[in-house]
């Protein structure tokens, strides 16, 4: 992948992780399969992925630690929900804290929430920090291992076929599903 594609996927992880509906999901899906053919491995793309995907947390975070539940409210209004939706949010948070910011990973919308109410809440930030990551990286690593999967199956297709279409043919036709 070139520098361009890796800042690509940064831009787009921090956007969607910090609560634009933005679907991330193709970026990190053909990312992993541009890993397959491009000979970069999983390894920098997960750390670009996850690395853009900490950067939003420890922004939601700190604003809950810093505005407490005002910065709750602020997010709830941008993302059209009412204030009912935080205190339920806000109550199974207290029950469940680890699934809720694991969970929350997988729901784009939910990822600020669980981020904001951890600070919010007063959850320790070396818990918190652990919690993140590890969620970061399962989340990352699902979903690109899954293209890096579709990647070396694509490829083998191909050849089976025989016919060898240029690498950049391929990242062509896996692109496409960052625009759809």
């Amino acid at each position: 992948m070139s520098v361009y594609a890796f800042s690509l996927l940064f831009a787009a992880v921090l956007a969607n992780q910090a609560g634009v509906p933005i679907p991330v999901v193709p970026y990190l899906v053909t990312a992993g399969a541009l890993a397959a053919h491009g000979g970069t491995g999983l390894l920098l793309t997960n750390v670009v992925a996850v690395g853009a995907a900490l950067i939003a947390d420890a922004i939601w975070y700190g604003l809950g630690r810093w505005h407490g539940r005002d910065a709750l409210l602020v997010l709830a209004r941008l993302l059209r929900r009412s204030t009912e939706d935080v205190d339920s949010a806000e109550g199974r948070f207290r029950g469940h804290q680890a699934v809720f910011i694991l969970g929350g990973r997988f729901l784009p919308e939910l990822n600020p929430i669980a981020a904001g109410m951890a600070g919010a809440t007063g959850m320790k930030p070396a818990r918190y920090t652990l919690i993140a990551m590890t969620s970061a990286s399962a989340w990352a690593f699902a979903w690109t291992g899954a293209g890096y999967a579709l990647g070396n199956i694509t490829g083998q297709a191909l050849v089976s076929l025989g016919s060898v279409a240029p690498p950049f043919v391929i990242d062509a036709l896996l692109a496409i599903g960052v625009w759809h």
